[in-house]
Order: C-alpha cells, then structure tokens, then sequence
C-alpha cells in the first residue's frame, strides 16, 4: 500500500482536534507491536482498524482469539445495508428500547454509514475490503467453525529432521505437553517419565519420516521400538506395569466421545491459513473463547511452534509478509512463569523479522508481559492505563524515545492527553511519539462472538462439514438428523433437579414464577478501586450468570449477567419444577472449573466510572455524586474538627430556630384573636349604644411582642445562613478539576465471597 496503514488522525490533546491521517508503513510492523489499554479504552478498535489495514494491502492475518471479540473482523457487509446487520442486532436490547431488530438495524447500518464516511470511507472502500481477502474461522475442540485435528494426526511436518531440528523439536514438545494435559499429567521435560517416553517415541517416528497418529503412539507406548531412554533400558525407566496407565490414559482420548471433536477437522497447516490456492490473501482466526485455560495454553503453543516452523522455511525479506495478532496476551507470556507458549513467543519476537512476519500483541495491563518480550517491541499504542504502576512500566519502553525526539515534552504531560480511542503511538522508525485518534473501523463491533454464532458468520466462512470419507456409517446416520442436537430445552428438562458437585450448594429464586428452572452461576464479590494511592471503600456485589448445556467453562462469563440480592434467594422452591441440563464442564472438573474462571476474568465486569480528584488524590466511591464527593475531597484532620463544631452548631440554632418560630406562630394567634376582641367590645359604637372605644391597648400589646418574636426568628435564620455558609466554604472544592475515570479493579482488590448454583423459575 503505497500510502501506509491509515490507522487514524493525529490528535490534539490543546483543542481535542483532530489533524492530519497517521499513515503507518506496514514494514513497521516487522518489528512488532504491543497494543495496552484497559477495557473501554479502544483498543479492541485500533486492533481490528489495523488488521483490517493489513489486509487491505493484500497482507495476511493470522488472530488468536481467547474472548470472542476478534470474530467482528468476519462482520464486514459490502453494502452497509440494514438487512446485512439485523441478523447481529441483539433483540432483547431492542425490545427494552421499544424498537423492533429492523428499526434498531437501519439506525446501525446508518451509523456505520456516517462513522465510516466522517473518517473518508465509503461503502465502495468496504466492498473493496471485503473481496480483497477470504476470512476463515477455526475452532479446536469444537465444529461450529472448522475444527482442528489436534490430537489424532501426528505426522511429521516435512523436510529434512537434522535440518530443521531445533524447530521441530519444539513442535513436539508442544503436541506432547497439550496431549498429557488433556489426560491430567504433569508435563515436566527433566521429571516427567510420561512426557520423555512420548518425547522420544514422537521424534523417532519424525526423524525415520514415519507416519504417526494417536493410536499408532498408544500401540507404542505398549510396545516401544526403542531399546533404551538415556542410558536406561526401556524396562527400567518404564517398567510395563507402569506404562500400561499412560497407555489406558490416552485410549480414553480415542475411546472418548467428548474427545471425538478433537480428531476432527483439519491438521494445523500455517501455508494454507496464509493464502488461499488462488493467491488470496487469508484471515484466519482462531477462536478459543470456549475452551478452559489449560486448553487455550496448549493449542495457541502447538500454532505458535506450527508458525515459527513455517517461517523458518521463507525467505528472507524487510517487507510485512504476515501479520500474527494475539488478543489479551494475559497468561501467555508472563514474566515469571514459563507457560508451553513463552518460549515461541520469544522466539517470534527475537527472529520473526528477518522473515517478514510481525507480531502484535494486546493487552489491558504491561505487567502481563515479560519485560524481555517489550523490549523486542518497536511499536508501542498506549490507551488508558489504570495504575500507576502501569505509567511506570510504560514509561520505562518509551522515555528513552522521548529523549531521542528532543520534544521537551515528557511522558506524563502526553499520557495526559490519551483518552477513549486516542492512543500515544511510539514507533522506532519515527522521530517522535504522536497521540492518534484511531479511525471508524469497516467491521460490525457487536460485541463477542459467541461458539453458536460462529456457524451464522456472513458467507458461513467458518463452517466446516466433514467429508463423507472420514465419516463411518453410524456416525453418518447421527449427524444426518441434526434436530436430535438442537431439540428444544424442555425436551431435556427432568422432573428433579441434577445432582452437583462436591462444593456447590444449590438455592432458588423466583424470577417469572414459571415451571421450568434454568441454572444461574451465583456470584458474591467484594471490590475495592483504586488509582495510584487513591482507594474507594470496599462494595459488595451480587450477579448471576446463565448456565446453559451445551456452553464451555471459557464462555461463562461471556452471556449479560442478571442482578440480584442474596436475600431473594431460597433454600428450596415454591412449587414443583422441571430442570434443564446443566453445562458437561460441571460435571467433568466442579466447582474448580467455575472458580478459575471467576478468578481469571469476573474483574471485567465490574468496571465503574468514578470521580477521581487529582489534587487531592481520592477517589469517590461506587454511587457517590459529586456533591458528596466534593465534600468529602476537602476533608483534612482540621477542616473535619471545624465542621463537626459547626455542623453542632447548626443543629443547635436550628433547634433554638424552631422554638422561636412556633413562639412567633403563637404571637401572631395573640394579636389576632386580641383584635377579633377587640372589634366585638366596639361594635357599639357603630349603633350609638357605646360611646368610648376600648381593648386598643391590649391590640398595641401584643403586635410589639409578635414584631420582637419575628426579629428574634430572623435573627436566628441569619446566624443559620452565616453558618451554613462557614461550612460551605469550608467544604469549597473547585469541582473542575475533577476528573471521571473508568477503573476496573485488579484481581488482588477483587474478593469472591461465595459462589454456588441458582436455579431460576
């Protein structure tokens, strides 16, 4: 692309405006990039804007997707029109609005228009976009995509061993450890007899150029082909009785019928994710949102070996040949821990460039990354960071640029100006940081793209129908009536409700008073916020989340949670009731599954904007107006003295106040009642029977002591109003300084006080 990436416009943190594009060169990228922002910072957006660049210069992507939220680069409608995004539009969100899916997808697709149009896009330039490259859509361990043969083929990927063995030998590495960590073993390459029996029976085959699958390494673990491990005999390092456990173990994996998806599909073939057999550039997307953490380590680590095994084969060249994007880096390359996907990262981030691939990674936190890996990143888009900590990390990367640029501007007065979808973009190839507001993007964001919803992609890029040749005649016959697995949920449901595993505690909530319950995750949590030193006291919060049969433990969190109060909920049901099945994660790994995902990612949902008072440095609690907070934020040890003395004061005259009004209330009763008196006793003189007029004196009398009632109350509401106007002042915050920030509590300042299981009628 001769013009560069357009990415978006420079903007101005002075008049917040926007100026000329930032065009970046995508041969940048050959020195890779890190993306960092917490959630609601855009950084989903600069992300999805860049691939989307990448790809309209006929570069290849390839994404790893732990979350769901990168399957919105399939969403690209080459007319922008309302009957391409209304089978995406969320209709419970419509229906609360009032509005039908149609309406609610005219206003999107007008949006989009405008969006698109304020940044010098036009639906041509999408149309474009969308014909210039095909999206493919995989997902191990499942068919709504096309499925990954992860386990069954473990064929030698070509070439001469002795050649290629260091790469090679990370592949095996990679495919022994995820095959033990689908059977519950320990993987450790110094301890483990189990990973150096299978380590040595997979790199024998390899090096002979021997076809392999799993059921061929499960017939040698029973019967090895080699004489010794080491210096040891066979026997003696794995004496039979002890093998034929890993031998049962991994025939469970073939006997299995959970399993059974995991032998499906296609074998991991990097060449063919790059291009199509015609030339055209690919976007293949991995989408893992639906396995459980262990599960996501060891496939993203057999990719990451698979693609550093493919580079290693090109040529060299200074040009971007591909992009490899990974969302929310967190977990994958920490910098303690040594996870099976660090080391090909690292290698990546250290070799990748002379071969002309780039690797851009995302992440809310730096502190995710191991600081050898930021070191190898010469593109850095910084969003809005939460912690102080988080500046330092980042001002480490990037200070040393700053210098370099002689801008007289430093780290602090720049990050300043970073806000929702502006990012401070250092780039080594340039002389200076720039602060970029990133542009309208051509894909639909709806949000997370659900496992059920990957098979509805535009164009049903992502789906995968097994060949009638790798399908046996039972197995055939199943699938041909597909009702059998999308029967509706009553038909699942039982009379009685499905036992729990050890540790979860079932309760009830009557939510429509229906018949049949539906299981809800339960959740009770403690937060605390914080900014820097600021902190917010501790708020308690309760949600429930869906449960539904055929989900994954990734995808719990995933679906809109419901509030309630633990209060509602009941130890045992009103009335009768029909269950509905309760997710197979459940059963398989219990409260631990539920438990390690609450921990890994409940703090996404509890992001708040609160009032952040820089001066000062507090922090207003969740719910606090500005008012309340105002007052708290001039709080010192003397000013909270001064107003408890007036605040004692007030309430004092205040009393003193309403004794002098209902005094005053009784004078002007007096005089009234003195002047009705006193007009009765004169009325005499009216008919001539009376001739002296009396009770004027007593009218006089009692009009000057309703005249002092009436001083002494004003005088008391003017010494209130004095007071009251020493508090405020003592109170006096300029308000404008006050800054509303949206925090996101870390895992340490996110306490789970109970979770257990709701069932829902």
């Amino acid at each position: 692309m001769a013009n560069g990436m357009y990415i978006g416009k420079v903007f101005s943190r002075t008049d917040k405006s926007l100026g000329e594009p930032f065009l970046l060169d995508p041969g940048d990228l050959t020195t890779h990039g890190i993306i960092i922002g917490m959630t609601g910072s855009g950084k989903t957006g600069l992300s999805v804007g860049m691939i989307e660049e990448a790809l309209k210069a006929r570069i290849p992507v390839i994404v790893i997707d732990p979350k769901g939220d990168m399957g919105n680069l399939a969403l690209t409608f080459d007319r922008l029109a309302a009957d391409q995004f209304e089978p995406w539009i969320d209709r419970d969100d419509a229906m609360r609005d009032g509005k039908t899916p149609a309406q609610v997808a005219s206003e999107t697709a007008a949006s989009w228009q405008k969006g698109l149009a304020d940044w010098g896009l036009q639906t041509s330039d999408v149309a474009s976009y969308a014909a210039g490259h095909r999206t493919r859509v995989y997902t191990p361990g499942a068919t709504a995509g096309i499925p990954l043969n992860l386990i069954d083929s473990l064929d030698a990927p070509g070439g001469d061993f002795e050649e290629n063995e260091e790469a090679y030998r990370d592949e095996i590495d990679a495919i022994v450890t995820a095959l033990l960590g689908f059977v519950k073993i320990d993987a450790d390459p110094i301890s483990s007899r189990e990973y150096i029996l299978l380590f040595s029976l997979v790199e024998r085959s390899w090096r002979n150029g021997e076809q392999l699958d799993l059921e061929g390494l499960i017939g040698q673990v029973a019967e090895p082909p080699i004489a010794k491990v080491g210096a040891l005999p066979i026997d003696v390092f794995y004496p039979p009785k002890d093998r034929t456990a890993l031998m049962f173990a991994l025939n469970n994996l073939v006997a299995s019928p959970p399993f059974e998806v995991w032998r499906q599909g296609i074998p991991i073939d990097i060449e063919k994710w790059v291009r199509s057999a015609d030339g055209v550039p690919n976007l293949s997307i991995v989408y893992t949102a639906h396995l459980d953490d262990e599960e996501r380590i060891f496939i993203t680590a057999l990719i990451l070996n698979k693609l550093k095994t493919w580079m290693r084969k090109q040529p060299g060249t200074g040009e971007l040949r591909l992009l490899f994007y990974m969302d929310e880096i967190f977990g994958y390359f920490p910098p303690s821990a040594n996870p099976p996907t660090k080391k090909p990262l690292l290698t990546l981030l250290k070799q990748a460039r002379a071969y002309g691939v780039g690797v851009l990674l995302a992440t809310q936190n730096p502190v995710d990354l191991d600081y050898k890996g930021l070191a190898n990143m010469g593109f850095w888009a910084i969003g809005r960071l939460q912690t102080e900590r988080d500046q330092e990390r980042v001002r480490q990367g990037v200070e040393a640029a700053l210098e370099d640029a002689n801008m007289g501007e430093s780290f602090g007065d720049l990050i300043a100006g970073v806000q929702k979808r502006v990012f401070l973009i250092h780039d080594i190839h340039r002389k200076k940081p720039e602060l970029v507001h990133s542009r309208f993007v051509m894909s639909y964001l709806r949000g997370p793209i659900t496992r059920d919803e990957i098979k509805s992609l535009p164009g049903n890029a992502g789906v995968y129908e097994p060949t009638a040749a790798k399908r046996t005649t039972p197995r055939a016959s199943s699938e041909s009536a597909p009702t059998t697995r999308e029967e509706p949920v009553a038909a699942k449901a039982a009379n009685r409700a499905p036992l729990l595993p050890e540790g979860l505690k079932a309760r009830y909530y009557r939510r429509y008073g229906g018949e049949t319950a539906n299981p809800f995750v339960f959740v009770k949590a403690a937060v605390r916020y914080k900014i820097g030193a600021a902190a917010t006291e501790e708020a308690i919060h309760q949600l429930a989340f869906p449960l539904t049969a055929g989900m994954a433990a990734a995808e719990l969190l995933e679906s809109k949670p419901i509030v309630l109060e633990e209060r509602d909920l009941d130890a045992r049901p009103s009335s009768d009731l029909i269950y509905t099945e309760l997710p197979a994660f459940l059963s398989k790994d219990g409260a631990r599954a539920i438990e390690r995902i609450l921990q890994d990612r409940l703090d996404d949902h509890f992001e708040a904007e609160l009032i952040y008072d820089p001066v000062g440095r507090k922090l207003s609690n969740v719910g606090e107006d500005e008012y309340h907070f105002a007052t708290r934020a001039g709080e010192t040890p003397g000013s909270a003295t001064k107003r408890r003395a007036l605040t004692e004061k007030i309430r004092k005259k205040r009393s003193d106040l309403a004794i002098k009004q209902r005094d005053a209330s009784g004078r002007k009763a007096e005089k009234w009642a003195s002047v009705g008196t006193s007009i009765l006793s004169n009325i005499g003189i009216f008919s001539g029977k009376k001739r002296r007029v009396t009770g004027v004196g007593g009218v006089l009398s009692k009009s000057r002591m309703e005249s002092t009632a009436d001083k002494r109350v004003e005088a008391l509401e003017a010494e209130i109003a004095s007071l009251e106007s020493d508090l405020a002042e003592l109170s006096g915050v300029d308000t404008t300084r006050f800054e509303r920030r949206l925090v996101k509590p870390t895992r340490s300042d996110l306490t789970i006080i109970k979770y257990e299981i709701v069932w829902a009628y």
